[in-house]
């Protein structure tokens, strides 16, 4: 299934990809294939990150999102996530 998944935090970029390299190594095999962008917006301190996924182990994805870890982070970073389900159409 690919998603895609806005998170809109205080922090940066880099504190982005510090966590997720630490849950990418605590929950493997979530996803087969994933990319992350930073989005400039106009709320300084603030953060915007879009990243799009193929989940192939949705089950493990749920259990990484109900982890202690990422209610850390949400917590610390006043993180908050969208989350879509893309389908393909050609």
């Amino acid at each position: 299934m690919n998603i895609c998944y806005t998170s809109t935090f205080e922090g940066t970029f880099e504190d982005f990809n510090s966590v997720m390299t630490e849950l990418r190594a605590e929950f493997p095999g979530i996803t087969d294939a994933t990319e992350s962008a930073e989005i400039k917006i106009d709320k300084e301190g603030w953060c915007k990150v879009i990243t799009i996924a193929n989940v192939v182990d949705f089950n493990k994805m749920q259990e990484l999102m109900a982890s202690p870890k990422v209610a850390e982070f949400d917590e610390k970073y006043n993180n908050t996530d969208v989350v879509y389900k893309l389908e393909r159409i050609n």
